[in-house]
């Protein structure tokens, strides 16, 4: 439930107690803003937040906005696995990324599947010797990962609504991507086709006509 302006109120008069040169000029306007902005939150997480950043804090200056949601999301959200755990899920995938390349990318936690791209890399890395595996892949893979990670927790400070919009955009992204890569998959012919094209080429160059059309042809050009 979101938290009301009465609740919101209390949250301002905390801080002006608590940190005593926190003093807005307008308190009715603050209090709207902050009302507005933390309209994703109930007073009891804002509340716990707050606390926990005053009991924390040794600067001295109340929190801005986008500080108390930080402190709501670091309490909430389950924390994210770091560079090196993560890539040793990724390493274990490896093992089945020949041939299990789809199974292996959908067990990965998904902030895990967003910094490998999509299955086709796993098999692709599973082809590679270790020393690269172990070097240049896993290198870009944890630069790739650390970027992720930031920007989910960027996301999940947004507000609910700008968080949907981009949810939304990205899922149109990721079906133009998959929708480019089958219309690649299905114009380009896999090894064996290649193979059976050349074949029929063959047969057609070194096929001969049968005799009385051969015949027919010979006394059209006499």
């Amino acid at each position: 439930m979101a938290m009301t302006r009465e609740e919101t109120v209390k949250i301002i008069r905390i801080m002006c107690d608590c940190y005593p040169n926190y003093k807005p000029n307008n308190l009715s306007e603050t209090v709207d803003v902050w009302n507005m902005m933390l309209e994703d939150y109930s007073y009891e997480q804002v509340s716990v937040a707050l606390k926990a950043y005053i009991n924390s804090d040794i600067s001295g200056f109340a929190p801005s906005i986008g500080q108390l949601i930080g402190k709501i999301q670091t309490i909430s959200q389950p924390q994210e696995l770091d560079g090196m755990a993560a890539w040793g899920l990724v390493s274990k995938a490896l093992r089945n990324g020949t041939y299990g390349a789809v199974e292996e990318f959908n067990k990965l936690p998904p902030l895990v599947r967003q910094a490998v791209g999509m299955p086709d890399n796993l098999k692709n890395w599973a082809t590679s010797d270790y020393q690269t595996i172990e070097t240049v892949i896993q290198s870009n893979f944890l630069r790739t990962y650390e970027t992720v990670v930031k920007r989910a927790n960027e996301i999940n400070r947004m507000p609910d609504n700008i968080k949907s919009l981009i949810e939304k955009t990205n899922a149109i992204s990721y079906k133009a991507q998959f929708q480019q890569k089958f219309q690649r998959d299905i114009n380009t012919p896999t090894i064996k086709e290649n193979a059976l094209i050349g074949q029929n080429t063959n047969a057609e160059e070194y096929i001969e006509a049968p005799k009385e059309v051969q015949d027919r042809i010979d006394r059209m050009r006499g």
